[in-house]
């Protein structure tokens, strides 16, 4: 039981579990654990009535098959923890595509939005400028622009070289094919908070995407586990009868 508690942590990924978004991991977190400890009651019942047909195959081949389908080994060996898994896989890919259409849906509204509301010609930009966009209201000199910014920046860094001034703004000024004009601070950040969004469900997406590989090896473990408790039950033989004296008696035979 050790080794499977240890494999409820995902593999870690440059996604933090604080912050927005890390509620909904230490749900699905939860949800893991809660999902093992109600298995283990009905794998114990499955176990002892399992018939000697579903303990044909070896357990590592119930493993494999539970390592790529959950509860497909479980459920070859007559287990019933195996539609758990299964269904936990079936839930789990279907949040996946749910999260990430949510996350498309969201940046083609973002994209719509910045077409509309500010001014642009094209939304074929880097991630660089669109990251820019969020942050200021304007890509030129005006008030609240990018451009303005970087030549505000470079007289604060260099005051008395004007050489050194107009270098740093040839390589931070954006050129003039790139344009943007939100009008005023709300579109602007009504346009990141679409963003932000979109990353937000790119970042559940992700989470889930680890926690599928987690059921994957807790099922893994747990048809390994279930066929090596079957594959004891099997060799046990329990048999009773009388004597030649007539006395009763109980005996036990165990294959090693």
């Amino acid at each position: 039981m050790n080794t499977i508690f240890k494999c409820l942590k995902a593999p870690p990924t440059k996604y933090e579990w604080g912050g927005k978004g890390g509620e909904y991991r230490v749900f699905l977190s939860a949800f893991l654990l809660l999902l093992f400890l109600f298995v283990a009651p009905i794998s114990n019942r499955s176990i002892n009535g399992a018939s000697n047909l579903y303990a044909q195959q070896p357990t590592i081949v119930n493993g494999l098959k539970s390592a790529l389908i959950p509860g497909w080994g479980e459920i070859s060996m007559g287990n019933n923890s195996g539609y758990i898994f299964l269904a936990a896989e079936v839930a789990l890919w279907s949040s996946m595509f749910y999260l990430q259409g949510e996350s498309d849906l969201k940046l083609r509204q973002a994209e719509q939005f910045a077409i509309n509301r500010a001014n642009l010609r094209s939304y074929d930009l880097s991630d660089e400028v669109r990251f820019l966009m969020e942050r200021y209201n304007r890509s030129g000199f005006g008030p609240g622009g990018y451009n303005e910014f970087v030549v505000t920046t470079a007289k604060t860094l260099f005051p008395h070289d004007p050489a050194a001034q107009t270098k740093y703004i040839n390589e931070n000024l954006l050129d003039e094919s790139i344009y943007w004009d939100w009008g005023n601070s709300e579109n602007r950040v009504q346009y990141r908070g679409m963003r932000s969004d979109s990353i937000m469900f790119t970042d559940y997406a992700k989470a889930v995407s680890g926690t599928i590989i987690v059921n994957h090896i807790i099922s893994f473990l747990n048809a390994m586990r279930v066929g090596s408790q079957q594959n004891r039950t099997n060799n046990l033989t329990i048999y009773s009868g009388f004597d030649l004296e007539m006395r009763p008696f109980v005996g036990c035979v165990v294959l090693f």
